[in-house]
Order: C-alpha cells, then structure tokens, then sequence
C-alpha cells in the first residue's frame, strides 16, 4: 500500500470514529432527558395518587361521624386505602406499579362511592 492510501484510510477510521462519538453524545443527552422527563411523570402520578388516597380516607373519617354507618365495613376500607398510601409512599414507583396502584385507587374510589350512596340514601 502507498503512503497516500494508508493515509486515506486513517483519514476515513478517524471520520468513522468522529461519528460515532458524536451520535453516543447525541444519544447520551436524549436519553438522559427522557429519563427526567419519565421521572417528573412517576413523581406527578405518585403526588396525584397520594391526593385522592387522603381524600377518600377523609371521606371515609367524614361516614365514619354518621350514626348509621357500618363502622367495620369504613375500618376496612379505610385500612385498605390507609396500606395503599403506605406503599405508594414506601416505594420507588416505576410504570407498572403506577398502573398497579392505579388500579387500586379506582378499586377504592369506586367502594368510597358505594357507600357514600348507601349512607346518603339512609339518612
């Protein structure tokens, strides 16, 4: 091989390489911004979750004031409700504990309202 030739492929190696560096920079950085972005998301949902645990908890402190309210039956939910907070809080959330806590929260609200219809209706 002549010296030009060698010297045309180290020139083309070196171009290779640049590329390559420069696209696991590119990578790098837009990876790391969908990282922050995924993590400001789970913290958000964790928040939100949070919220409408303390909220149906109150709800049930607020039946649990009416004198014809099944008292077990709000204990129950309430312990329910009161665990899935203490999880939420204990954990690093990540998309499918989020969808699995989710999925509680609606299995609770959807008990909260039940019994907020029973005990209206009996008042």
């Amino acid at each position: 091989m002549s010296g030009v030739t060698k010297d045309t492929i180290q020139k083309i190696l070196l171009l290779a390489l640049a590329a390559m560096t420069v696209s696991m920079v590119f990578i790098s950085i837009f990876n790391y911004n969908d990282n922050i972005e995924k993590n400001d998301y789970l913290d958000n949902e964790k928040i939100l979750v949070r919220e409408e645990l303390m909220d149906i908890i109150k709800n049930y402190d607020h039946l649990g004031k009416l004198q014809v309210v099944d008292h077990s039956i709000l204990k129950s939910e309430r312990r329910k409700a009161k665990e899935l907070l203490r999880k939420i809080e204990q954990s690093d959330l990540d998309y499918e504990s989020i969808i699995k806590y989710r999925k509680q929260l609606l299995t609770l609200r959807k008990t909260n309202r039940q019994l907020h219809r029973k005990f209206d209706g009996s008042l």
